[in-house]
């Protein structure tokens, strides 16, 4: 027994053993499947690493490296880069396959995008105005509070111009008193033709600025700042300076409600300058001076988007030990905008500020319910519009599993709605396409069935007497054909031949021949092989056929029959023919044309038939045709005509019956080849020849 298991592979008949590939390992095939970046990068890797080892032996390998490993960051932050990017497309893609999901993103960049855009631009508008505003609001509180420090010192000096000197000591002394009071850790000086009084002794060492005209404002001294009223006469009259320092309970009483102030030095126009913390002034209170007041706190949000707001404004300062007044970014405050639209509103009469707040609320409301009504509207929109594509795309998934029966919901009038109705209609016409293609290959399996049915009814092989022979063949214009023909031997002398057309195409003049040619074969059986006659016979036969038809057929249904019976010892062809074309006889060169004898059978009951004879002499071929064979037209409308047909048959005489049944059909056919490949109707012929 041979053995199912072989060593190695077996040599050929040329003595060689076959080559096959080799396989390569598995790290190289891996590496093969990688494209062209990721070789690069393995190989870099590779390199990298193989000079790790020599990199203590020589500084180049030690900046080889150093370079290799800045082109692997490089690298695999552009790999990684290609693969986000993959990755985004790949997901992107399957999210936005679906209709949804893209109308969703369109409307986020039609509505969502733009509403946020214009919300963002709607804060840096209100910070852009509420900032500045803010900021002039606290700077107008310091100008006011500057402008009654300036007053009271102003009024003091003209107070002190009508008074007699020797009451001027007493005034400023009584003043100084009172500022203690007003101003916590107030500095103030006042010079008389008595002498200088200053509060406290110490201020009336102080230098002032040279040509110092009268101020009112911020003072930068001795860095810190102080609100400061200062009035001098050219005439060297009495002159007064008074400087309230800047402390955090002062800050905190200028707007309470507003927010938080503080003062920094911020020269923006100056930027060798740098910026540099302003301390506040420090100054004791007095003992009998009142609490000071809380620390200004940044007021609660008023609502989620009630944000902070940090904004400078920029104020006039002095600087005490130049003389200059330059402006800076002294003033930061923290604030919100809900607190300084109270601020504002609280200056207002109660209507208009209720006018105010309701008309925010109404606004307000109107906003709420138009931004409802539009996600109502586009969600509604949204829904109509995918609902329709996925209804159609389940339509189509129907349709591709061979499911023409799925309609899409139709609602509405639109587009979509149209599209499908489209579907639906197109579907229905599918389907109903489908429908008919079954039946008709139904029917057409009938058809094959009948035309193989029908075949059994023609003759299969050919009869052939000492003086006779006969061939007939049937061309149908559909698969079965209403003409027929045939021959029965009755006895050894005698041919009984019977041709005919039933009027009509396909399956029912298909029966109304099969019941002719059933007809006349019970009639042929009952037909005796004596010496009756046969001219009677013949007329018999097709009398029977008459009425046999006439009672089992519509009376729309007839045929032409032409029956006869051929007798060999006397050479005579007895024949009835019952309105069929009258068949043609070549003999002696010319043609002659067969009786009628009667009406179509089937059309008249009581119709009467004759019977005729005539002599079928050696040479003779008599030709039975039906009218598929002389009617045909060639493209000018011309037919074949009958005369065609006897030329043709008397030429071709002398030639085997087959070859003139084979040239009489390529004649016609080549008569009306212009273009249609279907027969116009049924083709049938019967060649007897006498021998």
């Amino acid at each position: 027994m041979e053995s199912r298991y072989h060593a190695g592979p077996s040599p050929t008949r040329t003595g060689r053993f076959p080559c096959y590939p080799r396989r390569k390992p598995v790290v190289l095939a891996s590496i093969s499947k990688l494209d062209r970046w990721n070789r690069v990068l393995l190989a870099i890797l590779a390199a990298y690493l193989a000079l790790w080892p020599l990199e203590p032996l020589s500084r180049a390998v030690y900046g080889l490296r150093v370079a290799l490993q800045t082109l692997l960051y490089v690298l695999a932050a552009a790999l990684l880069a290609r693969l986000a990017f993959r990755g985004l497309r790949a997901l992107t893609r399957r999210f936005l396959w679906r209709v949804r999901h893209r109308m969703a993103v369109a409307y986020f960049f039609v509505g969502v995008a733009p509403l946020s855009l214009a919300l963002i631009l709607g804060g840096f508008a209100v910070a852009l105005s509420v900032g500045p505003l803010a900021a002039y609001l606290v700077t107008a509180q310091l100008e006011k509070r500057s402008a009654e420090l300036y007053a009271t010192v102003d009024s003091l000096s003209w107070e002190l111009r009508a008074a007699p000197a020797a009451d001027r000591p007493a005034i400023g002394r009584r003043f100084l008193t009172d500022a203690r009071a007003r101003y916590s850790g107030i500095l103030a000086r006042m010079r008389t033709p008595e002498g200088v009084l200053a509060v406290p002794a110490s201020f009336a060492e102080e230098p002032l600025p040279e040509s110092l005209p009268s101020y009112r404002g911020l003072v930068l001294w001795d860095g810190r700042l102080y609100l400061t009223a200062y009035a001098r006469d050219s005439d060297g009259s009495p002159s007064l300076l008074a400087l309230a320092p800047m402390t955090d309970d002062y800050l905190a009483g200028l707007l309470p409600d507003l927010g938080v102030v503080e003062f920094r030095d911020a020269r923006s126009n100056s930027p060798a300058a740098g910026s540099r913390v302003i301390e506040m002034a420090r100054a004791a209170a007095p003992a009998n001076a009142p609490p000071p007041p809380a620390m200004a706190r940044l007021p609660p949000p008023a609502h989620p988007f009630d944000w902070t707001i940090r904004w400078p404004a920029q104020t006039q300062v002095l600087d005490w030990q130049t003389g200059a007044i330059e402006p800076r970014n002294v003033l930061a405050l923290r604030t919100r905008p809900s607190a300084v639209f109270r601020h504002v509103m609280s200056k207002q009469s109660p209507e208009v500020n209720a006018i105010a707040v309701n008309l925010g609320r109404a606004l307000a409301i109107l906003f709420g319910i138009a931004l409802l009504i539009s996600t109502v509207v586009a969600v509604s929109l949204t829904r109509t519009v995918t609902g329709a594509i996925h209804d159609l795309y389940v339509g189509t998934r129907h349709v591709d599993r061979g499911d023409f029966s799925y309609r899409a919901p139709v609602h509405g009038y639109t587009q979509l709605t149209e599209l499908a109705r489209s579907f639906n209609t197109m579907t229905a016409s599918i389907q109903r396409l489908v429908e008919d293609s079954k039946e008709r290959e139904r029917l057409e399996a009938e058809l094959q069935i009948a035309h193989e049915v029908q075949a059994q009814l023609f003759p299969r092989s050919t009869p052939r007497l000492d003086t006779l022979e006969a061939l007939g063949v049937c061309k149908p214009a559909q698969s079965v054909s209403g003409d027929f023909y045939d021959y029965v031997r009755l006895g050894d002398h005698r041919l009984a031949l019977s041709f005919g057309d039933v009027s009509g195409k396909g399956i029912s003049a298909a029966l109304v021949m099969a019941a002719v040619h059933s007809t006349v074969r019970t009639q042929l059986a009952l037909l005796g092989s004596g010496g009756e006659d046969l001219r009677e016979a013949v007329a018999r036969v097709v009398a029977e056929a008459n009425r046999q038809l006439c009672a089992g057929t519509a009376p729309e249904k007839f045929a032409t029959l032409f029956f006869g019976i051929y007798d060999e010892p006397t050479r005579a062809l007895h024949y009835c023919n019952a309105g069929h074309l009258p068949p043609m006889l070549a003999r002696s060169g010319g043609v002659e044309r067969l009786d009628v004898n009667g009406m179509v059978v089937g059309a008249f009951p009581n119709a009467c038939y004759e019977g005729s004879s005539v002599e079928i002499r050696s040479g003779d071929l008599l030709c039975a045709f039906t009218d598929g064979i002389t009617e045909p037209e060639n493209a000018y409308g011309e037919e074949f005509g009958e005369d065609q047909l006897g030329r043709l048959i008397l030429r071709e005489a002398d030639r085997p019956i087959q070859e003139i049944m084979r040239l009489v059909l390529e004649e016609v056919d080549a008569w009306t080849s212009h273009g249609s490949s279907s027969l116009q109707d049924d083709r049938t012929l019967l060649l007897a020849r006498g021998l």
